[in-house]
């Protein structure tokens, strides 16, 4: 299984509340000013992307490791 690193789920989590509320917010109550949400989203995009770069780096230092332990025994 593989182990994310905690930015992945922030990003992903982060994401899909403000999603979530920013349809609540749009639909339900019928506000017009969105500017709040098109802060937040980059922020929580940035998250996520930083937490898949962290997460695929981790994953292949795994797998060096590994393979080169192999090679020496």
């Amino acid at each position: 299984m593989r182990k994310f690193h905690p930015f992945f789920f922030i990003g992903t989590i982060g994401v899909i509340v403000i999603a979530i509320l920013h349809m609540f917010f749009a639909l339900g109550l019928s506000l017009t000013n969105h500017s709040v949400f098109f802060a937040l989203y980059p922020t929580f995009t940035s998250f996520l992307i930083i937490g898949v770069g962290l997460t695929m780096k981790q994953q292949k230092v795994a797998v060096i490791s590994k393979s080169n332990f192999k090679k020496k025994s």
